[in-house]
C-alpha cells in the first residue's frame, strides 16, 4: 500500500501519463536549480505516493524505503547522489568498477588468516569456485588491505598456454615487484640496501635468481649474458626454491613487513612453482623465524584432480607445517546481484530490483555472466543512458524476451561471433599467446598490420583490458572463447606458423631476458602445433633445435621439469635415422633429457633415455654423462652398492683404477700425506684449474663415490680420496677437489691426529673459493664441521651446519642438505639445546627426508627423534618408514649402529640395566665397520658406552671386560679433551669418576664427580650437568650419604627440567620417591610439567 504524505482519505487514481506529467512539473523547479537528479526522482516518487498514483517499480511502498534511499544518498553520494555524465556514458558505454559485492564474510576469513601470519604462524588460503564467481576480484580486494597494512604484495597469474615457460607466474610476481622498485625514484637508497643484503645473503648464487628475475639483475647491476650456468648443480630446482626463500626473507626483513604471494589460476600451475611455494611454507624454508610469509591462491573448481601437483603439495599441510584455509565462492544471490546492478547503474536498489530479478534468473548470479550480459544489453540499446532523465533506463519487456544460453562460455562465444571478422581474428591471435601480451610483441609479429587497431575495438567492448602497453583479456573465459573460434586442427597449423615466424626474430640474438622470452614463446607455439603440423621437412630439425635451446634456457632458470618437456618435445620432432643424420643434436637432446629426468626423480624415463644413448652413442666418452646420471640415481634410491660398482666399472674404462681396501686405510692416508708433503698450502691453493673434460668427468664419478663408500665401504673410501687428490695435483683443481681434502682431514682426525685433520679441513674450505665454484660446499661443510667440533666449542659448530644446509640447497645437492640437517639436529641434542627446539628441528629433518624418500637417512634420523620424544615424554609417534626398514637394518651397518645406540642410550637414561647391557653389546658388535670419517656421534657413542660399561662392570661379578671397555672410552675422551677442553673435558671427568667408583677409590671419585659437574656447567652443557649430578647422587646413595644424594638428585632434576626432559624428570622422581618416602624436597607437579 502506498504511504500517505499529504493527508488522509482515499484519492482518485490518475492515469499514468497524467501522473508523470504532473510530477515532472512539480520537480522541474528543483532540477532547474541543479538539484541532484536522484533526489528529484525520489521526491517525485514520494509525491506520486502522496497523490495516490503508483509508478510501477519506482514507487516507494513504505517509509522504510524512503529512509533507505536517503541513507544511501548520505553514505555513498558519489554513487547515488551526484549526477552521472550521461553524455560521456552514451559514448563509452556501461562502466564497471572493482567493488566486491557480498563477500564480506569471505574477505574477513582471509584477513584473519593474514593476521595469524603476521603473528608468526604459517598460513595459506585458497579461493575456489566456478569460473566467473569473482575469485580474482576478492583476492585483489584483500591485496589492497595487505598493502594498506604496510605489507609487501607479490602477484602473478598462471596461463594455460604458457605452461612451458619456467616459473612463469612466480617469476612474473617477483619481476613486477622489482620493476616497481626500479620505477620509483624515491627508493634509490632502499634499492641499494636491497642489493647489498641480497649479495650478502646469496653471494654469487644471486646470479641464478637474476636469470629468473631480470629486474633483479638491474637492481644488482648484473649483466645477464655474462652469467654462466653452473653445470655441476645436482638439483637446480631445489636450489632456486631455496634462493627464492632467501629473497623473500631479505624483502620481509628490509621492509619489516609480511610478504604476501598471490597466484591466480592455480589449476594451470606448473609443479616447479608449486614446489617453490611449498618450500616457502616449510618450517625451515626460511633462514630465520622473523619472516612472515602468507600465500593466497585462486583456482577454478572442477578443473583440478588428485594428481595435480598443487594438491600433492598444498594438501599435505602436516608436511609444510602450515595451516590451510579454503574459501569457496558461489554465485551471487539475488540480493547481492541487485546491489551490484544498483551501484553499477547508480540507482537505488529499489529501482533496479525488477531488472536484477530478470538478470538473476538468466545468469544464476554468475558475476562474469552478469557483467557481460549488462554490457550486451547496453550495446543492444535495451539498457541505455537517458539524457533527459539523467539516469539509466531499460526496456524490461525486450530484456525478458531476450534468449540466452545456460553457460557463460557459450554466451561469450556467441557474443564474439557478433564482432567484425577482423576483431575476432585479432582476439584469436592474442588468445594464441596466453592471457596477455605486450603491444610491441603483438605488433612485431607482422601477422596483421591492423591488429592493434582491432584490439582497441575489443578494449572498447570490455573484452580486453589495456594496462600500460599490455593487452590482457578481461577474463580467462573470454580468452578461451576467442581461442575456440577456430577448430583444433586449424589451431595447430596456426600455432606452428606463429612459432616459425617468431623464431626468425632470434637469429643472431644474444642471451638476454628479452630473447629468452621470445624463445620460450616461439617454442611453445611450435609445440602446440606439434609434429603433425609440420609441412616442410626441414622444419622438423628447426623445431628440435629450438626445443634444445629452450630446454637449456629452462635449466638455467632451474626448472628441470619444464626443461624436460622441451627436450621431450624436441625428441618428438626427430625423424627416422636421426642418430645417423643428426648425431650431435640427438645425443644432446637425449643426454639433457636424462639429466632432467634424474632431477625430477623420473626414474622410468631416465632408464629409457640411458638405454637409448648407451645403444646409439658412437663413443664411450659420449655415454659418460648418462652413465653418471645412472650412478646418481642408484645412490639417491638407496642402492649404494650398485652405484659404487657402476662407478668403479666406468672409472676403469677411463683408465683410473682404485686399489682394494682391506686393512690399508692407515697406509692409504699416509701415502696421501707423503704425496702432499712436497707441496705448501699456497702451492695447493694456487694449482691451475683442471681442463681435460674426461678427467673432469672422472672427478665427478669419484666425488659421487666418496660419500657412498664412506657409509658402506669405509676401508675403501680413502682410496677414492687419494685418487681425487692425485688427479687434482697432476691435472689441476676442479670443483670436486675440495671434497678430497676435506675427507683426508676427516680420515686423519678419525685415526687420532685431530690437529692435522683440522688443518686439512680448513684448507678444503679455503680451496672452495679458489676453484671458482661452491657446488661442493655442502659436502665440505658436512664432513669438515664434525672435525671442527673436536677443536672448537660444540655450540659454535651448530652454525656451520646451517651454512652447509644452505650451501647444499643452493647447489641443488639434496643428499648433502639432508646430511647437514641430520648432523645439526644431532649436535643440538648433545650440545644441550632445549629439547623442544631440538624436537622441532628433528621433525623438520624427518619431513625433509620423508618428502624426498631418503629411506636410509630417514631411519638414522628417526633414531635421534626417538631419543628426543622419549626424553620429553610425548604420545607423538615417529613416522613409519616403509617395508624396506627391516632389510636396511639387516644390511646397512651405519643404520644398525644408530639403531642399537638409540636403544642403549634410552635404556641408560631411564636406568634400565638389562636393556642397556643388551643394546650396548649389539652396538659394539657392529661399530668397527661404520663410517671412515670422524663425526661427533663417534665421541657421543664412546662416552655413553663408557658410562654403561662402568655401570655393568659394577653390577656383574665378572665385569673385567666391561671395565676395560669403560677404560678405553675414558682414554679416548681424555685424548679428545686435549684438542677441545670445552667439549670433552666434562665427559672425561665423569668417566674418570665412574672408573674410580668401580675401583672403590671413593675420595678421588668425589673429586672427579665435582669436576664433571663444574666443567659441564662452565661449558654450558646443561644436560650433562644434570647427568653428572644424577650419577654422583647414585654414588653418594650407595655410600649411605643420603643428604648429599638428595641434594644432587634435586639439582639433577632442576637441570633436566631446564633442558626440557620432562619424562626423565618424572622417571627420576619415581625412583627417588621409592627411596625416600615422603619426598618432601621434590615438586612432583613441576616434574610432570610438559
Amino acid at each position: 500500500m502506498g504511504i500517505g504524505l499529504l493527508g488522509d482519505g482515499p484519492r482518485k487514481k490518475r492515469s499514468q501519463n497524467e501522473s508523470c506529467n504532473m510530477c515532472a512539473v512539480l520537480v522541474e523547479p528543483l532540477k532547474e536549480k541543479c538539484l541532484s537528479g536522484a533526489l528529484c526522482d525520489l521526491i517525485a516518487n514520494m509525491l506520486d505516493c502522496a497523490n495516490g498514483t503508483l509508478r510501477k517499480d519506482e514507487t516507494c511502498h513504505d517509509m522504510s524505503e524512503v529512509r533507505d534511499d536517503l541513507q544511501l544518498l548520505l553514505d555513498k553520494p558519489s554513487i547515488y547522489l551526484h549526477d552521472q555524465d550521461m553524455g560521456r556514458l552514451s559514448m563509452t558505454g556501461l562502466q564497471f568498477g572493482d567493488t566486491v559485492f557480498g563477500r564480506n564474510a569471505e574477505l574477513s576469513t582471509i584477513k584473519d588468516a593474514y593476521r595469524r601470519t603476521v603473528s608468526g604462524d604459517r598460513e595459506l588460503v585458497t579461493i575456489y569456485g566456478q569460473s566467473g564467481t569473482g575469485k580474482s576480484l576478492l583476492a585483489h580486494e584483500f591485496g589492497k588491505h595487505a598493502l594498506s597494512d604496510g605489507g609487501v604484495l607479490l602477484s602473478g597469474k598462471f596461463d594455460q598456454l604458457e605452461q612451458g615457460k619456467p616459473f612463469s607466474a612466480l617469476a612474473s610476481a617477483f619481476n613486477q615487484y622489482c620493476g616497481t622498485l626500479l620505477q620509483n625514484s624515491e627508493l634509490t637508497q632502499l634499492k641499494q640496501k636491497l642489493a647489498h643484503q641480497i649479495n650478502h645473503a646469496l653471494g654469487r648464487e644471486a646470479y641464478h635468481l637474476a636469470k629468473l628475475i631480470p629486474n633483479l639483475a638491474t637492481i644488482l647491476g648484473l649483466q645477464l649474458h655474462y652469467i654462466i650456468h653452473d653445470e655441476g648443480c645436482i638439483d637446480a630446482r631445489k636450489r632456486l626454491q631455496y634462493l627464492l626463500c632467501r629473497f623473500v626473507e631479505v624483502i620481509s626483513n628490509l621492509f619489516a613487513a609480511p610478504v604476501t604471494l598471490f597466484l591466480d589460476d592455480l589449476q594451470w600451475a606448473d609443479s616447479a612453482s608449486i614446489e617453490a611455494v611449498n618450500q616457502l611454507l616449510l618450517t625451515g624454508g626460511l633462514a630465520t623465524q622473523n619472516t612472515s610469509f602468507f600465500f593466497l591462491g585462486c583456482y577454478r573448481e572442477g578443473e583440478t584432480d588428485n594428481l595435480n601437483p598443487l594438491w600433492t603439495s598444498l594438501c599435505n599441510n602436516n608436511l609444510v607445517n602450515a595451516r590451510s584455509t579454503e574459501v569457496k565462492l558461489d554465485c551471487m544471490d539475488e540480493h547481492t546481484l541487485n546491489r551490484m546492478v544498483s551501484e553499477t547503474l547508480c540507482l537505488s536498489p529499489r529501482l533496479t530490483r525488477t531488472l536484477s530479478n530478470v538478470i538473476y534468473h538468466k545468469t544464476k548470479g554468475n558475476q562474469l555472466f552478469v557483467s557481460r550480459l549488462l554490457r550486451a544489453l547496453n550495446k543492444e540499446g535495451l539498457l541505455r543512458p537517458s539524457l533527459s532523465r539523467r539516469r539509466w533506463e531499460w526496456n524490461m519487456k525486450k530484456i525478458k524476451s531476450r534468449g540466452l544460453p545456460d553457460d557463460v562460455a557459450i554466451f561469450l562465444t556467441d557474443s564474439l561471433r557478433e564482432l567484425p571478422d577482423k576483431v575476432q581474428s585479432a582476439l584469436f591471435v592474442l588468445s594464441c599467446f596466453g592471457a596477455s601480451s605486450e603491444s610491441a610483441f603483438v605488433e612485431s609479429q607482422g601477422l596483421d598490420r591492423n591488429i592493434l587497431e582491432n584490439l582497441e575495438i575489443a578494449v572498447a567492448e570490455g573484452l580486453v583490458d589495456k594496462i600500460d602497453d599490455q593487452y590482457r583479456f578481461a577474463h580467462d573465459r573470454i580468452q578461451e572463447a576467442a581461442y575456440n573460434t577456430k577448430p583444433a586442427h586449424k589451431r595447430s597449423v596456426i600455432h606452428f606458423k606463429y612459432g616459425l615466424e617468431l623464431s626468425s626474430l632470434l637469429l643472431g640474438d644474444e642471451d638476454t631476458s628479452a630473447s629468452a622470452s621470445v624463445l620460450f614463446t616461439a617454442v611453445n607455439q611450435l609445440n602446440l602445433g606439434g609434429p603433425l603440423a609440420v609441412q616442410d621437412k626441414s622444419h622438423y630439425i628447426t623445431a628440435a633445435q629450438l626445443n634444445l635451446r629452450a630446454g637449456k634456457k629452462a635449466m638455467e632458470m632451474s626448472d628441470y621439469e619444464t626443461a624436460y618437456s622441451y627436450f621431450d618435445s624436441g625428441i618428438s620432432f626427430l625423424r627416422k635415422k636421426h642418430w645417423q643424420q643428426h648425431y650431435a643434436l640427438s645425443l644432446e637432446l637425449y643426454s639433457l633429457a636424462a639429466k632432467c629426468a634424474l632431477t625430477n626423480s623420473d626414474h622410468t624415463s631416465l632408464k629409457l633415455l640411458i638405454a637409448e644413448v648407451v645403444a646409439k652413442a658412437h663413443f664411450f666418452e659420449d655415454k659418460l654423462d648418462v652413465l653418471y646420471f645412472e650412478t646418481c640415481a642408484l645412490a639417491i634410491s638407496s642402492r649404494l652398492p650398485e652405484s659404487i660398482e657402476r662407478g668403479v666399472e666406468i672409472l676403469s674404462k677411463l683408465g683410473i683404477e682404485l686399489r682394494g681396501g682391506g686393512s690399508r686405510m692407515e697406509a692409504c692416508v699416509q701415502e696421501t700425506k707423503d704425496l702432499l708433503s712436497g707441496y705448501s698450502d699456497d702451492e695447493i691453493l694456487n694449482t691451475r684449474r683442471m681442463t681435460d673434460p674426461t678427467i673432469i668427468m672422472a672427478m665427478k664419478f669419484l666425488g659421487k663415490m666418496e660419500t657412498g663408500m664412506t657409509q658402506i665401504m669405509p676401508e675403501s673410501a680413502p682410496h677414492v680420496m687419494l685418487r681425487i687428490i692425485q688427479l687434482s695435483l697432476s691435472h689441476g683443481m676442479s670443483p670436486v677437489s675440495p671434497i678430497g681434502f676435506v675427507h683426508l682431514g676427516s680420515y686423519i682426525a678419525k685415526l687420532g691426529d685431530i690437529s692435522e685433520g683440522y688443518h686439512y679441513v680448513k684448507l678444503a674450505h679455503t680451496l672452495l673459493d679458489r676453484v671458482g665454484s661452491r657446488e661442493s660446499a655442502g659436502e665440505v661443510i658436512c664432513f669438515g664441521t664434525p672435525v671442527r667440533a673436536y677443536v672448537e666449542p660444540l655450540q659454535a659448530a651448530l652454525k656451520y651446519h646451517d651454512e652447509g644446509y644452505a650451501a647444499a640447497l643452493a647447489s641443488g645437492d639434496i643428499i648433502q642438505a639432508a646430511l647437514n640437517m641430520m648432523q645439526l639436529s644431532m649436535k643440538m641434542l648433545f650440545a644441550g639445546v632445549n629439547l623442544q627446539t631440538t624436537r622441532e628441528k628433528c621433525a623438520e629433518a624427518v619431513n625433509f627426508l620423508d618428502e624426498r624418500k631418503m629411506v636410509i637417512f630417514m631411519m638414522n634420523q628417526q633414531c635421534l627423534q626417538k631419543f628426543v620424544l622419549k626424553l620429553i615424554g610425548t604420545d607423538e609417534k615417529p613416522k613409519y618408514v616403509s617395508a624396506e626398514e627391516e632389510n636396511i637394518l639387516a644390511t646397512n651397518n651405519s643404520v644398525r649402529t644408530s639403531y642399537y645406540f638409540q636403544g642403549a642410550y634410552i635404556s641408560f637414561m631411564f636406568r634400565l640395566f638389562d636393556d642397556s647391557k643388551h643394546y650396548a653389546e649389539k652396538h659394539l658388535a657392529c661399530i668397527d665397520n661404520t663410517w671412515a670419517n670422524l663425526f661427533l656421534h663417534h665421541a657421543v657413542h664412546v662416552f655413553y658406552i663408557g658410562l654403561i660399561s662402568f655401570w655393568v662392570a659394577r653390577k656383574l661379578n665378572d665385569g673385567q671386560q666391561w671395565h676395560e671397555r669403560g677404560k678405553r672410552s675414558k682414554l679416548a675422551l681424555k685424548k679428545w679433551a686435549e684438542s677441545s677442553q670445552w667439549t670433552f673435558q666434562n665427559k672425561w671427568y665423569l668417566l674418570e669418576a665412574e672408573e674410580l667408583y668401580c675401583n672403590n677409590d671413593f675420595d678421588a671419585a668425589k673429586t672427579y664427580y665435582e669436576k664433571a659437574v663444574a666443567s659441564a656447567k662452565s661449558h654450558k652443557f646443561v644436560h650433562e650437568e644434570a647427568l653428572a649430578c644424577e650419577l654422583a647422587a647414585y654414588f653418594y646413595l650407595e655410600l649411605g650419604e643420603a643428604e648429599k644424594a638428595t641434594e644432587l638428585f634435586l639439582l639433577a632434576h632442576e637441570k633436566y627440567l631446564e633442558w626440557g626432559a620432562f619424562e626423565k624428570c618424572n622417571s627420576l622422581f619415581k625412583f627417588v620417591e621409592g627411596i625416600f618416602t615422603p619426598v618432601s624436597t621434590f615438586d612432583k607437579g613441576g616434574i610432570g610439567t610438559k
